[in-house]
């Protein structure tokens, strides 16, 4: 079963950009299933990007209420040390939390990893998995 989100509906650009959003409320999400136990709570005032290349904004509108609070998780995960595959898994179940068609999600979550991966080995030089820039064991 999937988790759930908290009642949080407020979310607002910040004004002056173009993808970034604030959270106007607690954001609560249940990681892995419901009944887990491993809450994630993003505060209120908490700032969060939903990145779509421009290219692609045809296919996925960076204002698409129902992924930005999959969004939020994401780069919340992220900002914690989570690898990116987990931060991505967690956005997929936050996209079918808020009924994204299956496919629909499972594209998203592809693009995001994929995405996210790309951006941390241009930018990073690290692999978070294991903190260091590679190599041997």
């Amino acid at each position: 079963m999937a988790s759930e989100f908290s009642c949080c509906e407020e979310f607002f650009l910040v004004e002056g950009t173009r993808t970034t959003y604030q959270l106007g409320c607690d954001l609560i999400w249940e990681i892995g299933s419901r009944g887990s136990g491993w809450i994630l709570k993003i505060p209120k005032g908490t700032k969060f990007d939903i990145s779509v290349p421009r290219p692609l904004e045809w296919l996925q509108s960076p204002h698409d209420r129902r992924v930005l609070l999959g969004a939020a998780v994401h780069d919340e995960l992220l900002l914690r040390g989570q690898h990116v595959i987990f931060a991505a898994a967690e956005f997929y179940r936050a996209l079918r939390a808020r009924r994204t068609p299956v496919a629909r999600a499972w594209m998203l979550f592809f693009s995001t990893l994929a995405w996210t991966s790309a951006r941390r080995a241009l930018f990073s030089g690290k692999d978070r998995l294991n903190g260091s820039a590679g190599g041997s064991c």
